[in-house]
C-alpha cells in the first residue's frame, strides 16, 4: 500500500474562487489567479488538495447537478485539485430528489470520509481552509488543523461563532503555513 499523505481540504467558493453567490455556470465562476499555482505547491509539499463543497444550489432547483459536475470538472482541469467532493442536498430544497438530510452536508464529516476511503490520507497531518463557520466546525468535527480565509465570507461574515486554529488571508498563506510545519519536520 502507498505511504499515506496529508491532504488539504478546501471550501469552494470564497477559497479557490471568488464567492458571487450561487454559481450556476461556467462564464459566473472567476478562480483566483494564485489558485493553480497554490495547488501545484501543495502538491510539491506532498499534500492532496481536495475539495469539499455544500452546494445546496442543487436542491433549491438554482442549477442541475450536471451543470455542477461540469463546472466542477473545469475546475478540477484549471487548477489541479486531486478531487471534488459536493453536497447537493439540503433539507430545506425544492427538488425532492436532493431535499433530504446528509452527513456530507457541512458541517457534517461526510465528504471528508469518503476522501479519506478513495485516497490514503494522513490525517494526523490534514488541514481544512476555509470562509465559513461550517468550514471551521467539519475540521473540528474531523480532528484536523482548522483555517479560516478571509478571501471570502471570513471573521467579518461569519454565520455563527467559531474558533479557528488560524485566521489567514487567502490561499497563499495556506501555503506558507504548510511550507513551515514541512521545515518544522
Amino acid at each position: 500500500m502507498s505511504k499515506a499523505r496529508p491532504a488539504v481540504f478546501l471550501d469552494r467558493d470564497g477559497v479557490i474562487n471568488k464567492d458571487s453567490g450561487y454559481i450556476n455556470s461556467l462564464e459566473e465562476l472567476e478562480i483566483f489567479p494564485f489558485t493553480k499555482q497554490c495547488i501545484d505547491e501543495f502538491h510539491r509539499l506532498g499534500y492532496l488538495a481536495i475539495v469539499i463543497s455544500n452546494q445546496s444550489g442543487v436542491a433549491r432547483g438554482y442549477l442541475t447537478e450536471d451543470t455542477l459536475r461540469e463546472i466542477n470538472e473545469y475546475i478540477k482541469n484549471n487548477t489541479g485539485v486531486d478531487a471534488i467532493y459536493y453536497c447537493p442536498y439540503h433539507e430545506e430544497g425544492i427538488i425532492s430528489e436532493y431535499t433530504k438530510k446528509s452527513d456530507w452536508r457541512k458541517p457534517g464529516t461526510g465528504m471528508i470520509k469518503q476522501a479519506c476511503s478513495d485516497f490514503h490520507v494522513d490525517m494526523s497531518r490534514s488541514l481544512l481552509a476555509g470562509d465559513r463557520a461550517s468550514d471551521i466546525k467539519t475540521g473540528q468535527n474531523a480532528g484536523i488543523t482548522t483555517i479560516l480565509l478571509e478571501s471570502g465570507f471570513g471573521t467579518t461574515r461569519l454565520e455563527e461563532e467559531v474558533t479557528p486554529d488560524y485566521i489567514m488571508e487567502d490561499l497563499r498563506d495556506v501555503v506558507r503555513f504548510c511550507k513551515e510545519k514541512q521545515a518544522e519536520g
